[in-house]
């Protein structure tokens, strides 16, 4: 048996993990690499493996650096089957339409202005490949509606559990036999923190575990409580009321938004004296607010004894509207505060977001409220680090607006939770750390190192191949 660590290994963005079983070939995500632009294009064009050679995908949840390139997977000749939640499915159908249509408007823009000579620029993959992909996704529920394995290649079957991470996402156990050994391995995928609004808490796998992939975004960190980012948001409402601001928000399509959006459900719930508009100014997030709420199985307690169980949706309320058209778009970046605008992506790296930042980051009136990881060379990353003049759209603007952080909202477990969850997998000699950067796996290599004993922690490695 024999595992490499192809993307998010090192690094945040990109996740894939090829194991070999036998003769069969297991990919554990297919992610797309998310950064700068010319590095993005570099990491993305092809794939490091054969398609060809690819029996299934395990597909831990929809978001795009662990999805964003299994229809190119497709494209280049993959014809097996994809596993994944229900939700999961519907999520990524969403995540992966969009980049295939970006990418389109992209390659038109590109070729529009070409330079004279240069070739001419194609998309990764369509909307056509996209449709392709989902027809080879196979629904696989949750351990707690069905504790039995699912086979999904000669001697491999898996199960999964909820990560707690986004709508749908998933820990998954395989089971693995080659010759005379078994060997469960544990894909955490992205843990998700817990005691969050909307979802339930990550589950603890109840089989043993002999070896861990385990993520390490925030592996040096720990966030505040959800309580204490509501008061923070509650204060900068107060201000921006006052003040007449506007609260820019760079959040991602997926999961942060709809998280943030129950969170200032509750805000408005609970403070009849404050009041402002809210605009969600992404046609991605409005689409997948509606798979959330198709798949309300999926919320926890909490969310339906506040919400559901009162006849209420937790993702709707008086004063939230949905933006849909360019101009309605446009209209906001003259409009006057107070208000709070919700625009993607979440690392300020494309979408509408960059349009409201570019006309409201030099007023110091205003609020950017930073809800989730910025990975490095981002936009997002530079207003987090404190940048005094960003470029957007080639353009060099001052930085004046007060810059907020709430890694409270964060979707991914901290140290003290990643450690906790390590700690419950029974049975481990190893553990792997991905999807974080060198500093942030160290220190958690350090600290699982001191709490753990007789198991190896080890960084993953880029390329890196190892025998289970």
């Amino acid at each position: 048996m024999k595992l490499t660590f192809y993307g998010a290994a090192g690094e945040v963005t990109g996740s894939k993990y090829l194991l070999e079983v036998g003769d069969s070939k297991i990919l554990l995500d297919c992610g797309m690499f998310q950064g700068r632009r010319a590095l993005t294009r570099e990491k993305n064009k092809e794939l490091q493996f054969a398609a060809t050679n690819i029996s299934a995908v395990v597909l831990s949840h929809g978001h795009f650096d662990h999805c964003g390139l299994l229809p190119l997977l497709v494209k280049e000749g993959f014809k097996g089957r994809i596993f994944a939640s229900p939700a999961t499915i519907d999520v990524a159908y969403w995540i992966m339409r969009d980049a295939a249509y970006l990418q389109m408007q992209d390659a038109l823009y590109m070729n529009r202005h070409k330079i004279e000579g240069a070739e001419l620029a194609e998309p990764l993959y369509t909307i056509d490949d996209v449709e392709k992909t989902m027809k080879l996704f196979t629904p696989v529920n949750y351990a707690r509606v069905s504790p039995v394995w699912t086979k999904i290649a000669p001697n491999v079957n898996i199960k999964f559990y909820d990560a707690g991470h986004i709508l749908g996402s998933a820990i998954t156990v395989l089971n693995l036999k080659e010759n005379e050994r078994i060997v469960n391995l544990v894909f955490s995928g992205d843990v998700g923190q817990t005691n969050t609004p909307l979802l339930p808490d990550p589950e603890i796998p109840t089989e043993a575990a002999d070896v861990l992939i385990l993520e390490s975004t925030y592996g040096g960190r720990n966030h505040g409580t959800i309580s204490e980012a509501k008061n923070v948001l509650i204060a900068i409402i107060k201000q921006a009321i006052n003040k007449r601001s506007k609260i820019i928000v760079p959040a991602f399509a997926l999961g942060r938004t709809q998280e943030l959006i129950y969170i200032l459900h509750e805000i408005f719930r609970d403070n009849k004296d404050l009041y402002l508009p809210v605009y969600l100014d992404s046609p991605l997030a409005a689409e997948l607010t509606q798979v959330f709420i198709k798949h309300e199985d999926c919320f926890d307690a909490t969310a339906r004894k506040e919400f559901l169980n009162k006849g209420t949706n937790p993702l709707l309320f008086n004063n939230l509207h949905t933006v849909a058209s360019v101009e309605e778009s446009k209209a906001l970046n003259i409009m006057a505060g107070p208000l709070i605008v919700i625009s993607s992506s979440g690392m300020c790296e494309g979408g509408r977001i960059l349009h409201h930042l570019k006309n409201g980051v030099s007023n110091p009136n205003n609020f950017i409220l930073i809800t989730g990881f910025q990975a490095e060379h981002t936009l997002g990353r530079r207003l987090v680090e404190g940048a005094r003049e960003v470029k957007i759209f080639n353009e060099i603007f001052e930085v004046r607006a007060q810059v907020k952080v709430l890694n409270e909202l964060s979707a991914h477990a901290d140290q003290t939770q990643l450690l906790n969850f390590a700690l419950s997998c029974k049975g481990l000699t190893k553990i792997y750390l991905v999807h974080g950067e060198a500093k942030q796996a160290e220190e958690l290599k350090l600290i699982l190192e001191n709490n753990l004993n007789n198991v190896e922690v080890v960084v993953a490695q880029s390329g890196q191949s190892v025998v289970l």
